[in-house]
């Protein structure tokens, strides 16, 4: 079947082409994407949650986020380096934040009032950018004038490519040079922790944890750098683009801003909703470990690669009722934005607490319009990459 992840300008997720999809299998061969398209929802859990026949190793998103990050590590190993950082990225943990989040989040939404409340129109988008890398930052323990590499991370990977980007590109020159001072900035605030840990002090954030967690269990040093450019990095361009849909939702309907006013409770499930709609990551990419591993009815052969249409399982008929329409209310299987199983989304909780923070306040101003919006050049990872509102 022929799926390209490329899009026109004002055009939305390929609707038709899921209907398809779903028409032909939940498992179906693309020779323009070289490999299986998986559009079931059964069939994308049952990959997400086995390790011992499918794997990340050797897919764009590994090269891109780390070779040894958790994301990509498939062994027992992967449990231990999540340990580390478990407590903290709790719920629990994120509730004693929750002050910090609300004030970011009335800060940034108090400067785009200003300037609406003056007839400007607002693009919102380097306010949530901003948002989010303020928190993470904050946790990791980044010095706040060196944030601003995590700024050229977001803009340089707001069309990230679901396939191998071309050898020599713009855009591999561009990935890699970013990358690379990201990691000369990781590699500066290991050396720190490493110096204040020998001289008996305890800094309290996500960074220390790894640092003081090398040596134990197995954790080197490269994988320590790898984890925390993974986890930084992975915890950034996501929510910024899940709190660009939730935001198009509410200001495209004022009674969902009304609804959510009136009921605030409804803000996690009306938020999860445009995850399983507008999921983020359309396109996930899997490689098969073995031969003859069968899936949806397919045999699949060792190396092949598995392209995980989330977008499409999210909407699937045979376990969403009338899966195209938005139902904040929707009870019944939760939703894979978040991935599943082994690799289930470590920093969940903070893109949850982000949402309900920055959606809480931005309730508060008086209902807002769309008057601008682009979503740039490729559905494969869905959400406005400017979005300009007004009162």
């Amino acid at each position: 079947m022929e799926i390209d992840f490329a899009r026109a300008p004002g055009d939305g997720l390929p609707l038709e082409l899921y209907a398809r999809l779903h028409e032909a299998g939940p498992v179906v061969w693309s020779d323009s994407l070289g490999g299986w398209a998986v559009s079931g929802y059964a069939e994308v859990r049952s990959v997400f949650g086995d390790v011992t026949r499918f794997t990340s190793a050797g897919t764009p998103v590994a090269e891109a986020l780390g070779e040894q990050g958790m994301l990509v590590n498939d062994t027992p190993l992967h449990h231990t380096i999540r340990a580390v950082w478990t407590k903290q990225v709790g719920i629990a943990a994120l509730a004693l934040r929750r002050a910090e989040l609300e004030a970011n989040a009335a800060e940034a939404i108090a400067a785009a009032r200003v300037r609406m409340e003056a007839g400007e129109a607002v693009d919102f988008i380097p306010l949530i950018r901003e948002f989010v890398i303020r928190f993470i930052t904050a946790s990791f323990g980044v010095p706040a004038e060196r944030g601003e590499i995590f700024h050229r991370w977001s803009v340089m990977s707001s069309d990230t490519p679901a396939v191998a980007m071309d050898a020599g590109s713009t855009a591999e020159q561009s990935h890699y040079a970013v990358r690379a001072a990201v990691f000369e900035l990781i590699d500066e605030l290991a050396a720190d922790r490493k110096r204040r840990l020998a001289a008996s002090e305890t800094p309290e954030d996500l960074t220390t944890l790894m640092v003081a967690a090398e040596g134990r269990d197995g954790i080197t040093p490269s994988i320590v750098r790898d984890n925390l450019f993974n986890f930084i990095l992975g915890a950034l361009d996501t929510t910024e683009k899940w709190l660009g849909n939730i935001l198009v939702k509410l200001c495209g309907n004022t009674a969902f801003a009304e609804e959510l006013r009136a009921s605030p409770d409804l803000i996690a499930p009306f938020a999860e909703e445009v995850m399983r709609c507008d999921t983020v990551a359309q396109s996930i990419q899997r490689n098969v470990r073995h031969d003859g591993v069968e899936l949806g009815g397919r045999r699949l052969g060792a190396g092949e690669p598995v392209f995980l249409l989330l977008g499409a399982a999210n909407r699937d008929p045979t376990i969403f009722s009338d899966p195209d329409s938005f139902a904040p209310r929707r009870k019944g299987e939760p939703h894979l934005g978040f991935g599943f199983g082994f690799h289930h989304c470590l920093g969940i909780n903070v893109a949850r607490a982000e949402a309900r923070a920055f959606i809480g306040k931005l309730l508060q101003l008086p209902d807002l319009r769309v008057v601008a919006s682009d979503f740039g050049e490729s559905w494969a990872l869905w959400g406005p990459r400017k979005l300009q509102l007004a009162i």
